[in-house]
């Protein structure tokens, strides 16, 4: 599967977090980058300016709900504090935000290694923000393969 998964982080060593994002999501299949790193205030008004970017993940993983969930215990080991709310300042976040599989809308049981998270977690796709977001768009459109995830790279 084709992924297109963004970044951020506005805790620490933002770039640093960046760097071990992108070696942890390796492990997962081969990534392509983006070239382009935004700076960004923190939209909730929170924390600290964020660093986002954007990269494309190319996995064996079939089922986009095993990926959100690999997603997702990566922004943990890097330090990802979930108990201090939904739009608390962190270390990494990790958006997947469309595959070249279907669009949909998912719900399901949380696995026990992530129940910190809720009893349930969902997954709608295409992410519904992304496109209103240019720290998503633009270091998307930088990305040089423009047939990622079914054409689904922002036009310029």
């Amino acid at each position: 599967m084709k992924a297109v998964v963004a970044l951020g982080s506005n805790l620490g060593d933002r770039r640093a977090h960046l760097g071990a994002a992108l070696a942890a999501l390796r492990t997962l299949g081969t990534v392509v980058p983006s070239p382009v790193v935004m700076e960004t205030p923190d939209e909730a008004g929170y924390g600290p300016a964020y660093l986002n970017t954007v990269a494309i993940l190319v996995t064996e993983e079939a089922d986009p709900r095993r990926l959100l969930e690999s997603l997702l215990r990566l922004e943990l080991a890097e330090g990802r504090d979930r108990r201090k709310g939904k739009n608390a300042p962190r270390t990494l976040d990790l958006d997947l935000l469309t595959t070249d599989g279907p669009p949909g809308c998912w719900t399901w049981k949380t696995p026990e290694d992530l129940q910190i998270l809720g009893p349930e977690l969902t997954l709608d796709l295409p992410h519904p923000r992304a496109f209103g977001r240019p720290f998503v768009l633009e270091p998307w459109r930088a990305l040089s393969d423009p047939g990622a995830c079914s054409g689904v790279i922002p036009k310029k």
